[in-house]
């Protein structure tokens, strides 16, 4: 999808990081005319905007381009601010448009990625029967990216990939998952969705085996499935009808989802790693409250989120505390995996804190099951050394 930014904000890091997550292409405007014309035709796109493009006349090019498509809109600057400027008007007729988020002017990528993902989701209105028939006419598949784990030395070897569900929409195109799980969820049909993945990556699993590569597979978790009951057996079923152990398959569920060790839905966690699947609390933030509840929890793996890395690499203080619970996580046998790794200043970093796992742009974006193939080695682990 085209995302028509403003030359004012620059080419922030953030900015960039965020066009490749969502797979987006970009265009700079620094003038009414270069908006108007990237703004002309029927497909949607995103726009965004700096404080210093609050204008009447950015007002009205957007205008005349809402009357033949629709488009989502990022405005980063202080709403407030601007309304009781001499740009009210402006203001007053951005904040109106429907399909608008306002963000600080110095909003980092997870602040700027979730208002454009915001903005898509609401351009895209999908319905329950897109999403029955996406299952039957199976327009979902999935992409697999690598994790590496410490070898000796500086040597990565990896046994392991995530798998990520995208779906090929036959009038949105690509569409990743923060784009329909949550319509998913909502029209009770993450169920099927779930179960479709982990047949999938089963089923993916003895392809790679019959080409002599033996890995095995991360798929994150909802947290709606933790309250079935019958998840763990239903799971269980799915992979040994593949001839398949349960460990060679790892649920990751988000910190968010776990407030408590008390929580009811701990027991379908339990009841997972009693038949032999493993674990991974994900987006693991390094709070007061996580290092409360997560050596009671029953996790195999902990992911340190990307953000914990940075201000782990910015504080001395923060560092110390992520080492610490690094240390803590191997007291308890746990793992701990980095993600979002993606430059080689962060791998680096790495190194101080013993961390066993890591994830990332600079190991491998989430590429095809072919491109796996291709670039691991048959018959044996594939290997990377970062310099």
């Amino acid at each position: 999808m085209l995302t028509v930014v403003s030359q004012s904000l620059g080419r922030s890091q953030a900015l960039i990081n965020v066009v490749r997550e969502l797979s987006l292409s970009l265009s700079y405007f620094n003038n009414i005319d270069k908006l108007d014309r990237l703004m002309s035709g029927k497909s949607r796109r995103f726009v965004i905007l700096g404080e210093a493009d609050i204008s009447n006349q950015v007002v009205d090019s957007l205008v005349r381009a809402k009357r033949n498509a629709e488009f989502g809109l990022v405005v980063c600057a202080d709403a407030e601010m601007l309304r009781a400027s001499n740009r009210a008007r402006a203001a007053k007729t951005l904040g109106a448009y429907p399909i608008v988020e306002w963000v600080s002017p110095d909003c980092d990528s997870d602040i700027l990625s979730a208002a454009l993902r915001k903005c898509r989701r609401r351009m895209l209105k999908l319905g329950k029967g897109e999403l029955e028939q996406a299952l039957v006419k199976r327009e979902f598949f999935l992409q697999y990216q690598p994790k590496v784990e410490r070898g000796d030395g500086a040597e990565w070897n990896t046994s392991e990939v995530e798998a990520l569900i995208r779906w090929r929409h036959p009038e949105h195109g690509l569409l990743g998952p923060l784009e329909f799980l949550p319509e998913a969820e909502a029209f009770e049909l993450i169920g099927p969705v779930s179960e479709f993945v982990l047949f999938e990556a089963a089923t993916q699993l003895n392809r790679w085996h019959e080409q002599g590569l033996e890995l095995n597979v991360c798929i994150n978790l909802s947290s709606s499935q933790l309250n079935n009951a019958v998840l763990a057996h239903n799971y269980k079923r799915i992979v040994r009808n593949q001839n398949l152990e349960c460990s060679r398959f790892t649920f990751e569920v988000t910190e968010q989802d776990i407030a408590s060790s008390e929580a009811p839905h701990l027991h379908v966690l339990n009841e997972m790693r009693g038949l032999g699947f493993r674990i991974s609390l994900d987006d693991f933030g390094v709070a007061v409250a996580s290092l409360g509840t997560f050596e009671q929890l029953p996790f195999d793996e902990i992911k340190i989120h990307a953000t914990a890395l940075k201000r782990a690499q910015e504080n001395p203080v923060a560092l110390k505390v992520l080492a610490a619970v690094t240390g803590l996580a191997h007291n308890l046998g746990i793992t701990v995996c980095a993600e979002g790794v993606e430059d080689q200043e962060t791998y680096e970093f790495l190194k101080t804190i013993e961390c066993d796992k890591m994830q990332g742009y600079l190991i491998s974006e989430a590429v095809m099951p072919e491109i796996i193939r291709k670039v691991y080695s048959a018959g044996s682990e594939f290997k990377i050394n970062v310099a």
